[in-house]
């Protein structure tokens, strides 16, 4: 689940001339708020710039959509808020032809970026393809720097500030089976030598 901000853009279509390019831009300005993706929260922060260029390539539209914003997101590892620069380029095909409908039809590229319509508007809502291009510019996760040490999973304390002795008082229990493992043999290795060694001793005290 995820939020979803007020983020209309109109373009009206009658101002895309056939063998024209047509340039646009804006600031989005809203309050800051919280998407929900990828299993944690984004906060996005505003302004968000948008920008668009449009164009008629045989009866389609092709539209390439840029946006650059903030947002700020948890480390992955120590959990301190991390500030972060987003960009993308998205490309978008507005078209009349209809999807496929065969059930094995792999997508080409070009066909996972249609929009399909049902007839041309006056003008064209570009919100649905702002905020998916939104979404997918958010990263998945994102570290406060690449030398995070992370927060100890026994006592919770922040190791890039401090340390702690948990590591060295606390067994890995995957390890356990491998630790009785090596104590079992090391009982036998030990039994065999003390057997190896009393049979010597008698020998010899039977050839005194």
């Amino acid at each position: 689940m995820y939020h979803r901000f007020d983020l209309h853009y109109l373009l009206n279509l009658e101002e895309v001339k056939k063998e024209e390019i047509y340039n646009a831009s804006c600031s989005f300005r809203r309050p800051d708020g919280v998407v929900d993706y990828w299993g944690q929260e984004y906060l996005l922060k505003f302004p968000l710039d948008f920008e668009i260029c449009a164009y008629w390539a045989n009866e389609d539209l092709k539209l390439d959509m840029g946006l650059s914003f903030k947002v700020e997101i948890a480390c992955a590892r120590c959990l301190k808020p991390v500030l972060l620069d987003i960009s993308g380029q998205y490309n978008y095909i507005y078209t009349l032809r209809p999807p496929s409908l065969e059930p094995d039809h792999q997508l080409s590229k070009e066909e996972m970026s249609m929009v399909h319509m049902d007839f041309w508007p006056t003008s064209l809502d570009l919100a649905p393809q702002l905020w998916e291009s939104i979404i997918l510019s958010l990263p998945s996760i994102a570290l406060c720097s690449p030398n995070c040490r992370g927060l100890c999973p026994h006592c919770g304390r922040d190791l890039n500030e401090e340390s702690c002795s948990c590591a060295s008082m606390e067994v890995d229990p995957r390890l356990e089976v491998l630790k009785k493992a090596m104590a079992m043999l090391g009982d036998s290795e030990r039994g065999k030598k003390s057997h190896g060694r009393s049979k010597k001793k008698g020998l010899s005290r039977k050839g005194r």
